[in-house]
């Protein structure tokens, strides 16, 4: 009856509700956590997890390798998280449900790595202010910030906007002048969304400062203090904390934790999910297993893959990209309208013997905005060694650059390896400052790979298209569920909480109680 690897025909047909199947279509962070919440809530049902891969996470995924006399952590796409609002919660509230809170490596709100942040601008390194006094203080003193001054203090009587959207740049510039939008909005969403600023709709990516220019007419609200600011609540933060089953001590920590990790990265989070789903007596997983077709007879979504396979689901959670299940799911709507970014990631290790590798910055990393010359498509660089500094030895010093992005949408051949990583060199010589010589005697690593269609960039308009497939979804397929990055969030925290809370509202539904919808789009 249970099929590993989805090689054999198999049929799952049940007449009552005590034996009903969920398919989870989708391997990465979404679909894991979908699977994981979803056995533990209805463990009468049976939950088959789909993964086109031979592994399971996604971009998610971590590896150490010998380079030299060292081994450096390499990870596949995303290497930190935020502890930040409702959804930092939720994560911390997973990773501690499958035993991994011990193992947390945090950085503190007082470290380097989350003080020191730059931006490349004007032919140097700019610190971007941590603090509001640090804001006043670097408006007066930094080229990059002293036109925004003035700006700033105009600020409060700019007329808002009618509640409709547009671009981050033209929101920027409006409320703030064009040089916060070319240079501090540009570089921002290149470091988030490794996307251009011009085309990325604010209500999707910046809601919060949506809200309060909606709300107050002016975004300086945002510095204020909470006791001051009590009228401004975030949607973000009127979630019920409450429903977050955290001991005290856990939620004290994400107060003080700028960032954190894991001691071989974040593919530790996966694996920790995945064995339990495999302990799980109500969990399948078929990985290998591509799906070629779905269809939806007689209120069951039937799935056929390679050979003989096919497998007959009540409930269907996607957690692939939307233009995947666009190819499977044609007539829904807007599934293929946002484009995914393709990003160059080049990873790069300095190493001496006598642990003499240093750079001239202590640090996260710095990005690049739009306006800056920028001949080598760089978006940014992380300084991995500083930003999470007990990951590797103190005898080497990791980097990786990102490059591309918006700079290779209208590209019909990309870079190659080798030219990505001539572009990186160039970048920690010409902007971060490593002298020529350190570079040729020390570098002892450098490996480039492209991502390919890794982060959904919505586009404006992004969530009047996202409401309208709302509606279609419950008119036309009761029983999807939509999860992942391709709908209401990018980040790792935005995955996750998105699948724990929708698959609570899928188990209510299974179980005939009051829910607050199940299609995964009812928080947009």
């Amino acid at each position: 009856m249970l099929c590993s690897h989805g090689r054999q025909a198999v049929r799952f047909v049940h007449s009552d509700a005590r034996h009903r199947t969920i398919a989870v279509l989708g391997g990465g962070i979404s679909g894991v956590a979908s699977a994981l919440e979803l056995s533990r809530k209805l463990p009468a049902a049976h939950i088959v997890l789909v993964e086109g891969d031979n592994r399971l996470g996604g971009y998610i995924g971590s590896h150490r390798e010998s380079v030299g006399t060292h081994s450096p952590l390499f990870e596949r796409g995303p290497r930190s998280i935020r502890p930040v609002g409702y959804k930092g919660l939720r994560t911390l509230e997973l990773l501690d449900s499958v035993g991994l809170t011990p193992r947390l490596l945090t950085v503190s709100k007082s470290s380097p790595s989350a003080k020191n942040r730059f931006i490349y601008y004007g032919g140097q390194l700019n610190q971007l202010p941590s603090s509001l006094f640090g804001a006043i203080k670097a408006c007066v003193k930094l080229p990059l910030l002293r036109t925004l001054f003035p700006r700033i203090l105009k600020e409060p009587w700019v007329p808002k906007k009618a509640d409709a959207d547009e671009s981050v740049h033209d929101f920027m510039a409006r409320r703030l002048g064009p040089a916060a939008a070319t240079n501090l909005a540009s570089a921002m969403m290149h470091g988030i969304y490794a996307g251009d600023s011009r085309e990325l709709s604010v209500k999707s990516v910046l809601p919060s400062l949506v809200e309060l220019e909606q709300k107050f007419g002016a975004l300086g609200r945002v510095f204020w203090p909470k006791w001051i600011n009590s009228r401004y609540t975030h949607r973000e933060e009127k979630k019920d904390t409450r429903k977050v089953n955290l001991d005290d001590s856990i939620i004290k920590m994400a107060k003080q934790t700028s960032i954190y990790s894991f001691p071989n990265g974040l593919g530790e989070m996966v694996s920790a999910i995945e064995a339990e789903l495999i302990a799980s007596p109500n969990v399948s997983i078929w990985k290998g297993t591509p799906c070629k077709r779905i269809s939806y007879e007689n209120n069951k979504f039937v799935m056929s893959f390679d050979g003989t396979a096919t497998l007959y689901a009540d409930r269907l959670v996607s957690a692939i990209p939307s233009a995947r299940l666009a190819e499977l799911l044609p007539d829904l709507p807007h599934l293929g309208h946002n484009p995914s970014a393709h990003v160059g990631v080049v990873d790069i290790v300095l190493s001496q013997p006598d642990g003499s590798a240093k750079l001239p910055i202590e640090g996260f990393g710095y990005l690049v905005p739009r306006a800056e010359s920028n001949p080598d498509e760089i978006l940014g660089v992380v300084l991995d060694s500083s930003a999470i500094p007990n990951q590797g030895s103190t005898k080497f010093v990791k980097l990786t650059a990102m490059i591309g992005g918006p700079f290779w949408r209208a590209r019909t051949t990309l870079p190659t390896q080798s030219e990505l990583e001539a572009r990186a060199l160039r970048a920690l010589e010409k902007q971060l400052g490593v002298p020529k010589t350190q570079l040729d005697s020390q570098v002892s690593l450098v490996r480039a790979r492209v991502l390919k269609n890794t982060i959904p960039q919505y586009l404006v308009g992004h969530v009047d298209r996202m409401l309208e497939l709302r509606e279609v979804v419950n008119a036309r397929y009761p029983g999807l569920t939509l999860v992942g990055s391709s709908y209401n969030g990018v980040g790792v925290n935005d995955c996750i909480a998105g699948a724990l809370d929708v698959c609570v509202e899928i188990a209510r539904a299974e179980t005939s109680q009051p829910n607050g919808g199940t299609t995964g789009l009812e928080d947009i």
